[in-house]
């Protein structure tokens, strides 16, 4: 990579972000395809979120990967947010307009119904188990591509807000659920931490006991790559999607939005997978 002074910079900003795959995964994608464009990463306190948007706009940066905690906090901030960002309230992608304008946009539902497809999920029925922005997306993104969303949360009030934005994207698409009856949906995603390494390492969204091979389980958490859930539905038979398929087809869908074209997500995971093997030694 031969970086200059016309280098495009594109980055992901959150808190923390050390440990973010992002980097690698996009600059694999860069490099594949021969772009002049370099991807970093900015450690980014949550009370300067916007002021990071501002940077973005001095800097001339190209485009910006948002994550947690960032995705509701840099909205108004933007000169324009994507409608389906807006539905979802949150943005994980900035990117920079002909005219300069900083417009948001969210990858996270797409991807996971890409990430879905390519696993040969039953996508008739999908339960999702949490309601924060990532679920939001990923409910929004299931109801526009068809499926009968289900949404299981502890909370009521988040609850009722996803099933909202569901039937907002596709009337009558979405309703809620508790966690006792996921196993009716073929398909069921996991978007909240639990099982995340650091947060809730051993904990479990649901009871996994009837999971069979008719069923497909996609957990939004990388970080381990095998969760429990994901161990505990392979022993049941299950198909598993792990969260790094997700990371990997929400990054391509980012490259989409900055470059118009997408890129192999089987080349970002090999990527990311060597990162991982690396960091292991």
């Amino acid at each position: 990579m031969n970086l200059t002074a016309r280098t495009k910079v594109a980055a992901v900003i959150g808190s923390p972000v050390g440990h973010s795959l992002s980097p690698v995964i996009h600059n694999a994608a860069f490099v594949a395809h021969g772009d002049d464009w370099v991807y970093g990463a900015f450690e980014v306190d949550p009370q300067r979120a916007t002021a990071a948007i501002d940077a973005m706009r001095v800097l001339g940066i190209a485009g910006l990967s948002i994550t947690m905690p960032h995705k509701e906090l840099v909205m108004d901030a933007l000169d324009e947010v994507h409608a389906e960002a807006q539905l979802v309230r949150a943005v994980n992608t900035v990117a920079r307009s002909a005219d300069g304008r900083l417009v948001g946009y969210n990858t996270d539902g797409v991807g996971c119904v890409d990430a879905l497809i390519r696993a040969g999920a039953d996508m008739s029925s999908v339960g999702v188990v949490g309601a924060g922005a990532t679920a939001r997306a990923i409910v929004a993104a299931l109801a526009r591509a068809g499926s009968r969303v289900a949404v299981a949360n502890r909370s009521q009030d988040r609850r009722r807000e996803a099933v909202a934005v569901g039937n907002t994207a596709r009337s009558g698409s979405t309703i809620e659920v508790g966690v006792e009856t996921l196993g009716e949906c073929p398909t069921i995603v996991n978007a909240t931490p639990l099982g995340m390494e650091g947060v809730a390492p051993g904990a479990l969204p649901f009871d996994t006991s009837g999971l069979t091979s008719r069923h497909t389980v996609l957990d939004v958490v990388y970080h381990p790559l095998e969760t429990p859930l994901l161990r505990a539905a392979r022993l049941c038979g299950a198909r598993v999607v792990d969260g790094l398929d997700m990371l990997c087809a929400q990054a391509a869908r980012q490259q989409e939005v900055w470059l118009g074209r997408l890129p192999d997500v089987a080349l970002l995971r090999q990527a990311a997978l060597r990162e991982l093997s690396q960091r292991q030694r």
